[in-house]
């Protein structure tokens, strides 16, 4: 194994520790802003590039309510529902702009009943978290494709039987492996820059 090789294996490793958050870890209540922002500061923490950095504000989730890529808060409560769409936006926004991601949304978003909604997001949140676990866990050098994952991938996009949740997929995976790349990207910076 070269030096090189040591430093990747080094880094791609902090990236696979860094895992996904299961739908059974995000409260099932509903949580007031701060306490939205302090759920998801503990649970994406280690996403953070430097410590002072910030997951989410009250102002980022504020604008993205108004700019109709996050429903509102109902009575000033956020759903279990609301979490899971700020973890997937929190990935999101690091690659896709906002316009974007109101677009990648907007399928589900518009569907009138929030129950239909809710069981939606469920459905892409639980296939975006394996996704990136599957990601995180084949993580190799970059000289090095995913090919040996594209099976247990394809069965995870096409599982749903959905056209639109299989677009939204993909989408989510693409920008994973780019978050992915990313972060090693600027581990590496960090570390020897």
């Amino acid at each position: 194994m070269t030096a090189l090789d040591k430093i990747i294996e080094n880094f791609t490793q902090k990236i696979k520790d860094s895992g996904s958050i299961d739908i059974e870890d995000i409260p099932n209540i509903d949580l007031y802003m701060d306490q939205v922002t302090t759920f998801m500061d503990q649970a994406l923490g280690k996403h953070k590039r430097f410590e002072e950095d910030k997951i989410l504000t009250k102002t980022m989730i504020n604008n993205y309510t108004k700019a109709k890529i996050f429903p509102a808060p109902i009575k000033k409560k956020y759903s279990q529902t609301h979490i899971m769409l700020l973890i997937m936006i929190y990935h999101l926004k690091s690659v896709l702009s906002i316009r974007d991601i109101g677009l990648l949304f907007q399928p589900v978003l518009s569907v009138k009943s929030l129950e239909e909604q809710d069981k939606l997001i469920q459905k892409i949140y639980s296939g975006f978290s394996r996704l990136q676990l599957l990601t995180q866990q084949n993580m190799q050098a970059p000289t090095v494709g995913l090919r040996e994952t594209e099976a247990p991938i394809r069965e995870i996009i096409e599982e749903y039987q959905d056209e639109k949740i299989e677009k939204i997929l993909l989408v989510l995976l693409l920008t994973i492996r780019a978050n992915a790349e990313k972060q090693l990207a600027e581990m590496v910076l960090d570390s020897y820059f």
